[in-house]
């Protein structure tokens, strides 16, 4: 049977850290890919009409265009690699608590 030797673990706060960073990196990259995917609109108001001095712009027809859903999967990609990140980081965190 093999033995694995343990490393030395970070301190608890820095993978508390790095998790929380990771999370919030992760909701952002989501948010942005579903809205890419969908249309190509912002991220923070996308369904907001665009007022142009007094008057409102009308909105532009949504655009599903196989490069906005391309660009919107590799947000989602990003944003989901980076939730797995946030699980390692708090698994290890915990770890480092208790022991």
């Amino acid at each position: 049977m093999q033995s694995f030797a343990s490393t030395q673990l970070a301190p608890p706060a820095a993978y508390f850290q790095t998790a929380a960073l990771c999370c919030l990196v992760a909701v952002v990259l989501i948010r942005a890919g579903r809205v890419w995917r969908r249309a190509a609109r912002g991220l923070l108001a996308p369904d907001e009409p665009v007022r142009v001095e007094s008057a409102t712009a009308p909105l532009p027809a949504p655009a599903r265009a196989k490069g906005n859903r391309t660009v919107g999967r590799v947000y989602l990609g990003f944003g989901w690699f980076l939730a797995v990140g946030t699980v390692v980081n708090l698994v290890n965190g915990f770890r480092s608590v208790w022991g």
